[in-house]
């Protein structure tokens, strides 16, 4: 299923540095959710991460993975995401970390990506195909319980 960029709703949400909330089920078999940075290419969602995260192991043993990506101020908006995500391994630094790093530091991803350019040997790209996608905007469109 296509993220529906068409929507403005959506396309504020994804072009704003809101964090994603990625749930997932822990090697250990209870939920979690983790904060994490994002980019859209290819209509997936794709985060990147450290090869030895937790999230890294659990996802490549179920890869079922619900992702939330919502505004602060109201009228709240928010982004309902469930798909299949896949582990990949790069070599280095993923060529996408630097401009997810841009997107929510702004000036000061400079400084912060300068010493992992020469440390990061591999990282690991989290790609998540979205099965379904629902849009709550407070307005028109409310959670079944509002309604």
């Amino acid at each position: 299923m296509p993220i529906p960029t068409d929507d403005p709703v959506v396309a504020g949400l994804l072009a704003e540095a809101n964090l994603a909330r990625l749930a997932y089920i822990g090697l250990d078999g209870r939920p979690r959710v983790v904060p994490i940075w994002f980019t859209v290419a290819d209509d997936e969602i794709v985060m990147v991460t450290g090869p030895k995260a937790d999230k890294v192991r659990a996802i490549e043993a179920n890869p079922a993975v619900a992702i939330t990506i919502d505004s602060a101020k109201p009228p709240y908006h928010v982004l309902l995401v469930d798909g299949d995500a896949r582990i990949e391994e790069t070599d280095g630094m993923a060529p996408e970390y630097p401009a997810i790093v841009g997107r929510y530091l702004g000036a000061a991803a400079d400084a912060y990506l300068a010493p992992m350019r020469t440390r990061v040997r591999t990282q690991r790209r989290i790609r998540v195909r979205v099965r379904d996608c629902r849009v709550l905007d407070f307005v028109k469109r409310f959670p079944k319980s509002l309604r």
